[in-house]
């Protein structure tokens, strides 16, 4: 049996009220979280002039998931009349607030950084790019990072401030790629016989495109080959899985025509001692 006087001298408390209010505030702030984050998915769908970007629904939501908290946070500093008295507190904390600026000048510069990256759109969410060297496809984009997962399933995050301030190789913004495959032959191979071979591979494959035209040129002169290159257009989501075939189709159509991809040989010379 439930203790109705009790009860009711606890409902009288003014500290339980409160705490009640609380509770019922942090509740409605999770429930209204809830219910607001997929209002923007849901309008771009109604609405197909609207599209708008991973990386721009995943802001939006944070944005409205923040600005609950902060409403949730102002009504409870009400409910315990803290609000006016922090108001006062921060009026005259102007050299801690200087202080700690300078200590949060890092998070507010990956944060304006971030905003900037919003704007510009260098990169989308599931685009492979590379950072500073670090290379990979796109997971998220938030206020004070991005974050990548490598190839090796790695996942690396990347402070917004140090990515802005980086050049950034998008591998996946245009529709088609070129694939180069540097390779060496011999110089007492044949340079047109190899150039031949190659050309034939490429134009056998129905991936690789006849406009850009594919082409093998030479490169450079190594100390034990002649360097060339072999240049073939393809469309970008089939890029790294035949950029590693047309290798092996390579080496394997060298290795029947007789044609010798060298390697550093090392030649000892032993002297005889005279007698």
């Amino acid at each position: 049996m439930v203790d109705v006087e009790l009860l009711s001298q606890l409902l009288q408390n003014e500290w339980v009220i409160k705490v009640i209010w609380i509770v019922v505030t942090i509740v409605a702030a999770r429930i209204a979280i809830k219910l607001f984050s997929p209002i923007v998915r849901k309008f771009d769908e109604l609405v197909e002039s609207v599209e708008l970007s991973e990386q721009t629904h995943k802001l939006i939501e944070r944005v409205i998931k923040y600005g609950i908290w902060v409403i949730a946070l102002l009504v409870i500093l009400e409910i315990l009349g803290l609000k006016g008295t922090i108001t006062t507190a921060l009026a005259g904390a102007g050299v801690a607030g200087i202080a700690i600026g300078f200590a949060a000048k890092d998070t507010l510069s990956n944060m304006i950084s971030g905003l900037f990256l919003y704007m510009d759109k260098p990169f989308k969410i599931g685009e492979t790019i590379e950072i500073n060297g670090k290379k990979g496809k796109v997971v998220d984009i938030q206020l004070r990072k991005t974050i990548i997962k490598g190839f090796d399933n790695k996942l690396i995050i990347i402070p917004n401030s140090e990515t802005a301030n980086s050049m950034i190789i998008n591998y996946s913004r245009e529709p088609i790629r070129r694939v180069e495959v540097p390779i060496g032959i011999a110089y007492e191979a044949d340079l047109e016989k190899a150039t031949k071979i190659i050309l034939n591979i490429i134009k056998k494959d129905p991936d690789f495109l006849d406009e850009p035209k594919p082409s093998v040129v030479v490169t450079g002169f190594g100390d034990f080959s002649v360097n060339l290159e072999a240049r073939a257009w393809i469309k970008n989501e089939n890029f790294l899985d035949k950029k590693v075939k047309l290798m092996k189709k390579i080496k394997v159509a060298f290795d029947k025509n007789g044609i010798e991809i060298p390697y550093p040989k090392r030649v000892l010379v032993k002297e005889r001692k005279r007698k």
